[in-house]
């Protein structure tokens, strides 16, 4: 072997392979030299070469395995077993199948420790992983791994390539391979669905033909696949045939009316309606089989990995500077300023990307300066601008949020706030319609690694604490795995972060911070809960007059950076304090010398915008 294993793996990097370690074999045993060194290896698998490099520093004879699916460009393997002891040949299985429709392109091609064969091929469409699609072949994709050459068989064979990289380039799956890779086509007449009649008498022939529609959609064959079926059957069994405009008026439409299936099917007559009835698998996994994970904490004790976080508060509480501060921690793999009381040894971690979305503040005029001066790694953050038209298009349940996750795998996701991201359809305050919302985000967690950041807007209603604290729907509360409030202490400009809610353990330490030149400062830790912080605010807010009030608000409102007066007038109206308190107030604040404004826009009054910030007591070298 002329490279190392190392050299190898990287090369494989290069390729944009993401790779893993594998634990070597012992030569003679019986451990086949396929585990992965790693845990959470579906997400963990890399192209990052001083990742690699650290791995196969650490461990310099692991096998290198190659993740497939999306994570490694689109990656699909055909694994043919070869296994003459039990009557297994899948390079036979292959070559009877193109016998009959027809030969795949050339690829890359590695011979594995057994003698069996690994064909790669990219395809833009996600692939599961299935076993004994046909014969002694199995499908690696979306979850799986292959062990690559040079690995190490523990017969004391090596996996080669027999068309390599330098030779062959992978192949764009066509629409043989995709064929191939949808299995083999069950004749869709035969067994409990239903069975067509050597002749079908007029008065009987819609209905047989619809059910041959729905038997073939269930299965997953193409609409032409469907077409072509149905007319041949038509044209040899109906008497008299269809004509082709009442197949396309009365057959045909079934296409669209029902789903197309990715797996066995039965079309079942319910009451002269045509429904697919999924033939699932009746085995279910016991708890012996289960293996106990530990959490894992994209922010120690505070954010859950792969799950949903809340973070919730009044307008103005400061929630923007906080995700700023947990995206700018993600990007650099340094701590967050909820993690300063934790030895860093416990805490390194890797950079990682972060993709926020925000319809409430601008990156020009806010959220960059906010992330740079939260010692970001901006080159890892990455945003849609609110101006883009795409961004409309960022929806919970959209393929569109799946496919920017998919591409970009980023280890947190933010949303600020929820209503912007809701499908259109979702009431929030209907029951269950926000957990069915938020559901998809579950599923994206698990399967690409990243953890989301919901922002949402505190209930301000006296008396309501806990779950209720959340605006417009208890369901996020429910569905969240943890839930951050933040809000104003009494003590002037020092705020709080209490850790209301957490799934996998206790509730951390409620902290207390100020916000300074748009940078979080710490001010401390306490045992007190959001309860008892809006409690006491309450009792205060009773006891001074509104036009001091509006004054706090302003002043409050404004030191996380400049904002639109509009924004300020509508937090202002939310909170029931009037125009006229609002007005004096800004005129003292104005007198006083604390506040200025600008505008911007051309010199029509209705293009222009009007801004509204604080004039610092001494200036601030950036």
């Amino acid at each position: 072997m002329d490279k190392t294993m190392k050299q190898c793996a990287l090369e494989y990097a290069d390729m944009g392979l993401a790779v893993l370690p594998i634990k070597p074999p012992r030569i003679g045993g019986t451990a086949p030299g396929k585990m992965p060194y790693i845990s959470e290896w579906q997400h963990k698998a890399s192209t990052d070469r001083k990742q690699i490099d650290d791995w196969w520093t650490r461990w310099p004879d692991a096998n290198i395995g190659i993740a497939t699916g999306c994570i490694s460009g689109g990656l699909v393997v055909i694994d043919l077993d070869i296994d003459k002891d039990r009557g297994i040949d899948g390079y036979e299985s292959l070559k009877e199948w193109e016998r009959e429709n027809g030969n795949m392109p050339e690829t890359c091609q590695s011979i594995t420790g057994r003698g069996g064969y690994h064909l790669l091929y990219r395809d833009s469409a996600r692939n599961r992983t299935r076993a004994g699609l046909y014969e002694g072949i199995d499908i690696r994709g979306e979850g799986g791994y292959i062990v690559a050459p040079p690995s190490m068989h523990h017969n004391g064979r090596r996996y080669a390539w027999e068309q390599e990289p330098g030779e062959y380039s992978i192949a764009q799956a066509d629409s043989k391979v995709i064929e191939f890779l949808q299995g083999p086509v069950p004749d869709p007449f035969k067994g409990s669905g239903f069975e067509l009649p050597d002749t079908i008498p007029e008065g009987q022939r819609t209905d047989y033909m619809v059910k041959m529609v729905c038997s073939m959609q269930a299965k997953g064959a193409s609409d032409e696949a469907i077409k072509a079926a149905v007319k041949a059957e038509n044209n040899c069994k109906c008497f008299p045939p269809l004509t082709d405009e009442e197949l396309e008026k009365e057959i045909f439409p079934a296409l669209q009316r029902y789903e197309k299936g990715t797996a066995p099917y039965t079309a079942v007559s319910d009451g002269g309606r045509f429904r697919q009835q999924k033939n699932y698998s009746l085995a279910m996994v016991t708890m012996e089989e289960v293996e106990e994970k530990s959490p894992e904490w994209l922010i120690t004790d505070y954010v859950p990995r792969y799950q949903i976080t809340t973070l919730a508060g009044d307008g103005g509480a400061g929630k923007t500077t906080i995700w700023c501060d947990i995206a700018a921690a993600v990007s650099s793999g340094k701590p967050c300023f909820l993690e300063r009381g934790i030895p860093e040894d416990f805490i390194k971690s890797e950079p990682g990307t972060v993709l926020f979305f925000s319809s409430e503040d601008s990156a020009e005029y806010t959220l960059r300066s906010r992330l740079r001066k939260a010692g970001a790694a901006l080159e890892n953050i990455h945003s849609i601008s609110l101006k883009d038209e795409r961004f409309s298009e960022v929806k919970f349940d959209s393929p569109f949020l799946e496919r920017l996750i998919e591409y970009y795998r980023p280890k947190l996701v933010i949303f600020d706030p929820i209503q912007s991201f809701i499908p259109p359809e979702i009431q929030m305050g209907q029951r269950n319609a926000m957990r069915s919302c938020l559901n998809p985000l579950i599923g994206l967690g698990e399967k690409y690694g990243s953890t989301f950041l919901v922002i949402v807007h505190a209930n301000k209603q006296s008396g309501v604490y806990g779950r209720k604290r959340i605006a417009d729907s208890a369901d996020i509360w429910d569905i969240s795995r943890s839930v951050l409030m933040v809000g104003d202490t009494v003590e002037k400009g020092v705020r709080y972060l209490s850790h209301e809610k957490c799934n996998y353990g206790m509730t951390g330490d409620t902290v207390l911070f100020s916000i300074e030149n748009g940078t979080i400062i710490d001010k401390g830790y306490t045992e007190k809960k959001d309860r008892e912080f809006v409690s006491e605010n309450t009792f205060m807010a009773q006891q001074r007059p509104q036009k001091e009030e509006a004054k706090e608000l302003i002043l409050s409102f404004l030191e996380d950076g400049e904002k639109e007066v509009a924004e300020l007038d509508a937090m202002a109206a939310a909170q029931s304090i009037s125009k006229n308190s609002m007005k004096n107030a800004k005129a003292e604040l104005r007198k006083e010398g604390k506040i200025k404004y600008r505008n911007a826009g051309s010199g029509r009054t209705c293009d222009k915008k009007f801004y509204i910030s604080l004039i610092p007591s001494e200036k601030v070298n950036e």
